[in-house]
């Protein structure tokens, strides 16, 4: 009997051990790629005193010569570290700060302060009150910054704060001895007694005193204290000797104060300005966390008497005219890349487009500048205001979130309050940006958008199309299977529902081919396991839809007419119970170390709505490994040619306390990413296409067409499409699911705006669609639109199939409704969205119509 329970004992650990072992093992997760260690951070250089260079250029008042190139001057005021840029071709000179910013009638004086810093720097203090300094009246006013000249620049070292040691700079515990020696008997009997009245003995020993920091809580008594000591030559040394005598700590460190020690470099390069702070050196005071950095608030800013515009990257792009009056509404500030969803809020703020390329500027006048985010762009936002509000200055500058940030939400007595959680890590790279110049005929965003687009393929790699007679892309989504919730004996379960299959997708190809829509490039949602809804490995075409035959049956006779196929994959939202995926290890982590657990948002309630489908957030970490594992399975179906559903579109951080991957990493990461895919599939069809997605997409689908349409901007302009035209396809949303719904409106916004048409169809009606997740899919049925979408398309075609490899040089609006976009060989396309006809350069153009010109039409 003994024995038997003995053994069922045993039995009984066996099989828990089993148990554990498979549940550690389902839980380890994929691999932690390496890259989470990479920090974008520039070596160290030495510097040397500052020393200005002597200057033929004619200078700039008040100002020294720190570097120049061939093409710029840096000019530096040692008195206030305000810097100035001169053209030296042109004279031109832009200023880092207004010149009239003191006698600003508009600003009060901390709004002086701003416009007169280099940065502003936002902190939680030990209570977690937010607090803002600015390098002007926190650091240059106090005197506490240094100077060096550097290769090409010169650099500035902040002291931001209060740099006072306070009680710090007292000895916590010292000998009656030393007390006397070394501070008393060197001064005056009145301060000597008042020093001494500040010593009792300490309870452990009466030979030495201890310092009541009670007794020098006041702002006064302690300046009396430090100055005495200061008085006495009491040294760092003596400091440190006593204390460590002791075994004291120098004073409580509920008593320091905040300071920051910041570096910041400028630096001349290619006929460019580049303002660099490593962010990783920032030295901060314990308690005090930094949390935000703007940099540069009032470079090149433009007052009330100055003509122009802002440019802001707000989707397609987004004009702000110079002093427009709209002081009561919002200043424009943006996340580039678009917000972070590791963010436990289940509302959305807004619906807006997102800012996909970390560029802005200005225009005054017959001259421009602009700034491209070089490094930390993942972590910027864009801001811009104009005069009337707390200034009399139209301005645009970067900020950056260099810790990330969330909100714990706690329940007390009925109570609720919010509670701010910081990272614990300070972001270690470098935070960049570089300033370019422009005048004339190219100061203006179409000559921003062409800097850009160099900027992109130097050093990036961004190829222009090959030239060829093809015709223009039509884009087409065909939803293959989604799911749809059923129920056996009352017991729900969620099954795929076919709505169109593989072999159904070739008829819709052949019929769109016979109205003569050529190079169709299909891509195919819902073509694996999971449907719409996929495991982020899945890569076998779904048997319900026809299999792997008739799926390659798909792909070839797409691609022997000229198009091709893209299926779709997603890799970073994981829906729940997906096998091979860990949650705890493999999901990312918001900052309050909560599980990245989501779902769509309802838009009828505009906040996330559990119903529509769980779904985790993938952490960067884990990408590559997932990536790997897509591709292996992948690559047997012999296909060159890829649909990212969300790569790039979608940028996540991972803030778990033992392995934070902040957002500028998870950038770095996701290139990578883009870099393996294309490698093995050379033709890429990417959704949104943020910038470092760009130079590995052939197509690019989502692109922004339009603007947000803040109450702040007043223009919307194809700025996306000025740097993408001519070096990759691209289409915007699908026509049958956008609020436009005139057709001649939507010929002339592809023809402006050089993009290719596209729709989202299904074979079975979309009434299969309805009460289901999907419901957002409406009006798919192919047969509906397949003759509308034709006309449009040969219309569209006849236009721009010329022109596909061919950039965009310009584009201007001429009128009210009337727009002339300009490409490099010559043509030009004016289109009026008015209702009346026009006459533009002597030639009438109708009612919603458009006329080609140039030298190339």
């Amino acid at each position: 009997m003994r024995k038997k329970t003995i053994y069922s004992l045993l039995v009984v650990l066996v099989l828990i051990g089993l148990c554990w072992g498979g549940y550690k093992l389902l839980n380890r997760g994929a691999p932690v790629t390496a890259a989470i260690a990479n920090v974008d951070a520039a070596a160290p250089e030495a510097g040397t005193a500052y020393m200005p260079l002597k200057d033929s250029t004619g200078g700039v008042p008040g100002m020294s010569l720190a570097a120049q190139d061939d093409e710029l001057g840096l000019y530096f005021n040692p008195d206030n570290a305000q810097i100035a840029i001169k053209q030296l071709k042109s004279g031109q000179v832009w200023y880092s700060n207004p010149t009239g910013a003191n006698e600003d009638s508009k600003a009060q004086p901390f709004e002086k302060g701003t416009m007169n810093s280099q940065f502003m720097l936002s902190f939680r203090d030990k209570v977690m009150n937010e607090v803002t300094f600015g390098s002007y009246a926190d650091s240059v006013e106090k005197k506490q910054f240094t100077v060096e000249s550097i290769k090409d620049g010169v650099r500035v070292i902040y002291t931001v704060g209060d740099s006072s040691k306070g009680v710090a700079a007292l000895p916590k515990l010292i000998s009656k001895t030393r007390l006397q020696e070394k501070v008393l008997d060197k001064l005056d009997e009145a301060t000597a007694g008042y020093v001494a009245n500040r010593y009792y003995p300490s309870k452990s020993n009466p030979e030495v005193l201890e310092l009541l920091e009670d007794q020098v809580k006041k702002e006064l008594v302690l300046k009396k204290m430090v100055d005495a000591f200061a008085k006495a030559d009491y040294s760092e040394e003596d400091l440190a000797a006593d204390n460590a005598e002791n075994g004291a700590d120098g004073g409580s460190a509920s008593n320091a104060k905040a300071k920051f020690v910041v570096t910041l470099e400028y630096r001349l390069n290619d006929g460019r300005l580049s303002v660099r702070i490593p962010v990783g050196s920032i030295e901060e005071t314990k308690g005090f966390t930094l949390r935000a950095i703007e940099l540069m608030n009032f470079f090149g800013a433009a007052g009330t008497a100055d003509q122009g515009y802002i440019l802001v990257p707000d989707g397609s792009g987004s004009l702000i005219y110079f002093n427009n009056g709209k002081i009561n509404d919002d200043h424009y500030s943006q996340v580039v890349y678009g917000q972070d969803h590791t963010d436990n809020s289940t509302r959305r703020s807004q619906v807006s487009e997102s800012a996909r390329l970390p560029v802005f500027g200005m225009k005054s006048g017959d001259t421009a500048w602009y700034g491209i985010i070089d490094k930390g762009e993942a972590l910027a936002s864009i801001n811009a205001d104009i005069s009337g509000k707390t200034n009399s200055y139209n301005h645009a500058y970067a900020s950056f979130q260099v810790r990330a940030e969330d909100s714990l939400f706690m329940y007390s007595g009925g109570k609720e309050s919010e509670i701010p959680i910081l990272t614990k890590s300070l972001y270690a790279g470098d935070i960049q940006v570089s300033y370019g110049f422009l005048n004339g005929a190219n100061a203006n965003y179409a000559g921003i958008a062409a800097e850009y687009r160099s900027t992109l393929a130097d050093g990036a790699g961004l190829q222009p199309l090959t030239a060829s007679d093809d015709k223009l892309p039509f884009y087409v989504d065909v939803v293959g299977a989604t799911t749809k919730t059923k129920s056996i004996l009352g017991v729900p379960y969620e099954a795929l529902n076919a709505v169109t299959t593989f072999k159904q997708a070739g008829i819709m190809a052949d019929e769109m081919n016979a109205q003569g829509i050529n190079n169709i490039r299909m891509r195919m949602l819902g073509w694996s396991a999971g449907g719409v809804y996929h495991e982020p490995s899945a890569a076998k075409p779904l048997g319900k839809l026809g299999g792997t035959t008739a799926f390659k049956k798909l792909a070839e006779k797409l691609k022997s007419s000229g198009g091709g196929l893209y299926p779709d994959t997603a890799f970073l939202h994981v829906y729940e119970d997906t096998l091979g995926f860990a949650p705890s290890s493999d999901a990312a982590r918001f900052t309050t170390r909560e599980v990245a657990l989501q779902a769509p948002i309802n838009r009828a309630l505009n906040r996330m709505d559990e119903d529509l489908g769980l779904f985790y957030l993938l952490s960067p970490s884990k990408l590559p490994a997932f990536i790997d594992r897509f591709s292996s399975r992948y690559n047997k179906l012999g296909l060159s040619s890829l649909s990212l559903r969300d790569l790039g579109e979608e940028l996540n951080g991972d803030y778990r306390a033992s392995r934070v991957v902040n957002r500028q990493t998870a950038k770095s990461i996701a290139a990578d990413g883009f870099s393996s895919l294309h490698s093995e599939y050379a033709d890429l069809m990417v959704e949104g296409g943020n910038s470092y997605s760009l130079p590995y997409a052939s197509h690019i689908i989502d692109a922004p067409m339009s603007s947000s349409g803040f109450n702040i901007t007043d223009e919307s302009v194809p700025f996306y499409e000025l740097v993408m035209h001519g070096y990759a396809d691209y289409s915007g949303e699908p026509i049958n699911q956008s609020t436009e719904q005139n057709p001649s409106n939507q010929l002339l916004k592809l023809l402006e705006y050089g993009a290719s048409p596209r729709f989202v169809w299904t074979y079975e009606s979309s009434t299969a669609f309805k009460f289901t997740k999907f419901d957002y899919w409406y009006a798919t049925q192919y047969t509906d639109w397949l003759n509308q979408a034709a006309d449009l398309y040969k219309k569209a075609d006849q236009v721009l199939a010329p022109l596909r490899s061919v950039p965009m040089t310009n584009h201007e609006k001429l009128q009210e409704g009337v727009y002339r976009s300009t490409f490099g060989n010559g043509t030009t396309i004016t289109v009026n969205y008015n209702d009346t006809a026009v006459t533009v350069d002597g030639v009438s153009i109708d009612s919603n119509n458009y006329v080609m010109g140039g030298e190339g039409a």
